[in-house]
């Protein structure tokens, strides 16, 4: 499937999935706590962006000027830091813990791996992808056994005896 397919599922499901995990957490800690807690998520978000700064983004704008989105990684300096903190920002437990995850070195360093793995597996799809040749029905036809064993003419002895005829 498609990235911009599974952004579109991830933006239907990502509000109910957060509305579920509140409700979750207000059953389990109570709703006051919970509620106190969602707003303290955001307040801490909003402080660690302003900690981050103008550097954190100059070196972003940097980067991605020099190499375009392949030069923005989750290991150029200031960028797990501004990420993780747009998604503690951003309202809901289940974007504070992906958030606050990409604060925990092995872990950031985990999701890079794997994502360095997926995008490899991609390309070497798109390069096998690149040897296959897709016809339409009506540009190819089925051999029979029998035809397969035949040894073709090469196409000019085929020319010079047609023109024999």
């Amino acid at each position: 499937m498609s990235l911009v397919k599974w952004a579109f599922i991830g933006l239907l499901v990502l509000p109910a999935a957060e509305l579920a995990t509140f409700l979750l957490m207000a059953a389990l800690i109570g709703w006051l706590r919970t509620a106190v807690l969602f707003v303290a998520t955001s307040v801490i978000g909003v402080m660690l962006l302003r900690r981050s700064g103008r550097a954190n983004l100059e070196r972003l704008r940097a980067a991605f000027a020099q190499e375009g989105i392949r030069g923005v990684h989750l290991e150029t300096p200031g960028v797990a830091a501004m990420l993780g903190g747009i998604l503690l920002v951003f309202p809901g437990f289940i974007t504070d813990a992906l958030g606050a995850a990409l604060f925990v070195p092995p872990l950031r360093r985990w999701v890079t791996s794997m994502l360095a793995r997926r995008a490899e597996n991609r390309r070497r799809q798109q390069r096998s992808d690149a040897h296959i040749i897709d016809l339409e029905p009506s540009e190819w036809q089925q051999l029979t056994d029998q035809s397969r064993g035949r040894q073709r003419k090469p196409k000019r002895a085929a020319d010079a005896a047609a023109k024999r005829r």
